[in-house]
């Protein structure tokens, strides 16, 4: 079920974004006149199609992983009549060229500020800032970061979400040395009333790429409610069904030791990897002895400024098992953000702006080297994210569909052959010459593009392989 949650939202995702984008293109391409030959939705064998009053063949294809917009254009064919050489694409002026080429990354860019507008006209349920104890030695720790402080300042601009302080860090990563935070303590998710704020600085690692793994070995991670320790989920083919537990067991005692807050749980099973445990639990009323044995996983050795010490890992256990999270328990660890249509849109434009600038300084970074290659994602993580996200809720998969938009708008901006940013650089080096570059020089060009491209694929699959199967 969660694969074909998984294939059906990436199709979903795939194929609005491209069609979106593709769109872009159809609509400025009509307003400047241009005769669009096909508009097909996805690629390979047409199985269906039928032409407009336009003289414009809607397709559909057999492969629904894109789709493309073809215009007519006398260098694709020579036997273009005079009367129809006006209304081709490439003896249009620059500029309407540039606005045909430019229209299909502005409609992604507007897509995610509708779907953001969406999400925060309906309020936004996010996070507070309040931080887990971090490990031994890590950064986090020896700045003085505790259990249950919220963050209330970084390098002195407020932050209310945890989404805020994480996207502050990431801006600050690669190109800081260190990060002021203020802080104050919490009990229960509530800020211990009359406990003054405390200034700590954390030291951000020196020379070291920007890595998915980066943020968690600064010993920065988000506290979550301690629950009680009654079991909400246990998931197919885990220890935990194998051993018989099921939702609404409460635990008891582990090992003969009482527990009385999940945490406690966690931590029993996390130490004991294949090691057979003595559960109490009270189902219906009734008490009964059970065993649990975790199956051991390996989990990077975390240290003080580093993703893993050497590469070395440790053993942990794991059983498959989630706690009831009841919405009194949750409360005090969140805050709900309301916000009316004027400043919903405001607020979107601006997440468009942050996380357009972000990604594309992330791509900069990978190129000189100071992120790692290992943020490329390619169609098993995106598939992935898309069902996680559809899972979790409509809000959850409307912010995925703007991240991935966005990042679709820009990545296509840049000054590639093949990439609409390509196109531009050509119309742009006309415009500075007299003269387009000649068909020739494009097609090397293309090649060259082909090869990038497919190279920068080939990493982007092999890190999703890399996720998908731990390597």
């Amino acid at each position: 079920m969660n694969f074909l949650t998984s294939l059906l939202a990436f199709i979903v995702a795939i194929g609005l974004l491209v069609t979106v984008h593709e769109l872009g293109h159809y609509l400025v391409m009509r307003w400047c006149g241009v005769r669009v030959l096909r508009f097909a939705f996805g690629f390979g064998k047409v199985l269906w199609s039928r032409k407009d009053r336009s003289g414009t063949e809607w397709a559909v294809c057999l492969w629904p992983l894109g789709g493309y917009v073809k215009p007519l254009d006398t260098r694709d064919d020579s036997a273009v009549s005079h009367a129809d050489r006006a209304v081709a694409f490439d003896t249009q002026s620059v500029s309407k060229r540039i606005a045909m080429v430019a229209a299909g990354p502005i409609a992604n860019f507007l897509l995610a500020i509708l779907l953001y507008w969406i999400v925060f006209l309906n309020g936004v349920v996010e996070w507070r800032p309040i931080l887990a104890e971090p490990p031994a030695n890590s950064p986090a720790a020896v700045a003085g970061v505790r259990s249950g402080d919220l963050v209330i300042r970084v390098d002195g601009e407020p932050v209310t979400t945890w989404a805020a302080f994480q996207w502050r860090l990431l801006q600050a990563l690669g190109h800081e040395h260190e990060m002021s935070i203020a802080v104050a303590p919490t009990r229960l998710g509530q800020r211990v009333e009359g406990a003054p704020e405390q200034g700590l600085l954390i030291s951000l690692p020196k020379g070291e790429s920007l890595s998915p793994d980066l943020l968690a070995s600064l010993g920065l991670s988000l506290a979550m409610p301690d629950f009680q320790p009654v079991i909400g989920v246990v998931q197919p083919d885990s220890a935990a069904m194998a051993s018989g537990l099921e939702a609404g067991d409460r635990i008891e005692r582990i090992n003969g030791l009482p527990v009385a807050y999940w945490s406690e749980v966690v931590r029993a099973i996390r130490t004991h990897p294949d090691q057979e445990m003595a559960i109490q639990i009270q189902r219906n009323g009734q008490m009964q002895a059970m065993t649990l044995t975790p199956r051991a996983v390996d989990e990077p050795v975390r240290g003080a400024g580093q993703v893993s010490q050497g590469g070395a890992v440790q053993r942990i256990g794991k059983a498959g098992l989630g706690p009831v999270q009841d919405a009194a328990t949750l409360e005090p660890y969140r805050v709900r953000q309301n916000l009316d249509p004027f400043a919903a849109l405001g607020a979107a434009g601006f997440e468009t702006y942050d996380k357009s600038r972000f990604t594309l300084v992330m791509l900069g970074q990978m190129l000189t080297g100071k992120a790692s290659l290992e943020n490329l994602s390619g169609p098993v993580t995106i598939a992935t994210a898309a069902g996680q996200t559809a899972r979790i809720g409509p809000e959850a998969f409307l912010r995925f569909l703007a991240i991935v938009s966005l990042s679709l708008a820009v990545i296509n901006l840049l000054p590639l052959p093949l990439l609409d940013g390509g196109h531009l650089m050509y119309y742009l080096v006309e415009i500075l010459t007299g003269k387009p570059v000649s068909a020739e020089r494009q097609a090397f060009l293309q090649r060259f593009g082909v090869v990038l491209l497919g190279f920068l694929m080939f990493i982007a699959l092999f890190n999703d392989l890399q996720r998908l199967f731990n390597w």
